[in-house]
């Protein structure tokens, strides 16, 4: 009997990708998403939890878009003279990040773990003691970034992502079909219409019996719906609209019904 962890990020990122995530989980298969503790909408995106037992909340760390949740004077080389993060494309434009060492000056260890604590603790603010059910990254995965996140997680108990699916040797759909690498999607640029054009349904109808032939399978995705303030946040904007599509789709709750495929999340797979 195959299982299947859908997983679907950011959490709390804007009201449009907020209420896409919730629908997602109230109209479709989304069982696993993480909160942004640092954007305007997490207020929202928290108080939807007590309502959904049924879903895996766990905490997406962002250091690319928005407003710090530590004191800006605290990372500086996080943030630009404003006080918001430097973005992603930003950051790959820097020939710094180019190597190892030039990603450690431009993300120094001491400061990522500042910012990512003053996030679980933002977290924590948000949900009234409630913890995460797992921690996972956000865009940009260098070397100190997750470093820093595994020693949160070693403090704290509570599993990150890259890990635990490694340890349970969890299949990614990505590895049953490797995704298309495009040029805008490694430089963090935006092209609209190649969003449009993306079609995550058709990819994933096109291995299912591949995925049935698998023990356990992790699906991730960027389930939302489209505002304005997500053009101005991130490159990942309109191909959310496809990940929603595909999560809520006929196709695939049949297919799970069908096929008796369990869906589960994080703190199941701890248990497994």
């Amino acid at each position: 009997m195959t299982k299947l962890l859908i997983q679907g990020d950011d959490f709390g990122f804007t009201k449009g990708v907020t209420y896409g995530i919730a629908d997602a989980i109230d109209c479709g298969v989304l069982r696993n998403t993480g909160l942004f503790a640092n954007m305007p909408a997490a207020a929202l995106a928290a108080a939807m939890m007590k309502e959904r037992p049924q879903v895996c909340f766990g905490q997406d760390f962002n250091i690319v878009s928005g407003k710090p949740c530590a004191d800006p004077a605290l990372i500086p080389h996080l943030v630009d003279a404003n006080g918001d993060f430097i973005r992603s494309g930003v950051r790959l434009q820097d020939p710094l990040y180019e190597t190892e060492s030039g990603r450690r000056a431009m993300f120094p260890s001491a400061e990522v773990l500042i910012e990512i604590k003053a996030q679980y603790a933002r977290f924590l603010e948000l949900t009234g003691g409630r913890r995460p059910g797992y921690f996972h990254g956000h865009s940009l995965l260098h070397e100190t970034y997750i470093e820093a996140i595994r020693q949160l997680s070693m403090e704290t108990g509570i599993p990150f992502s890259m890990d635990i699916i490694r340890q349970k040797n969890v299949v990614s759909v990505a590895d049953l079909l490797p995704l298309r690498q495009t040029d805008s999607l490694l430089k963090k640029e935006f092209n609209p219409l190649e969003q449009l054009q993306r079609n995550p349904l058709s990819a994933l109808k096109g291995i299912a019996e591949r995925i049935l032939r698998q023990d356990c399978v992790w699906l991730v995705g960027h389930p939302g719906f489209l505002d304005a303030q997500l053009l101005d946040l991130t490159t990942l904007s309109i191909e959310r609209i496809r990940d929603h599509e595909m999560m809520t789709s006929v196709w695939l709750k049949e297919w799970v019904q069908k096929e008796a495929i369990v869906l589960i999340t994080y703190a199941d797979l701890m248990n497994m």
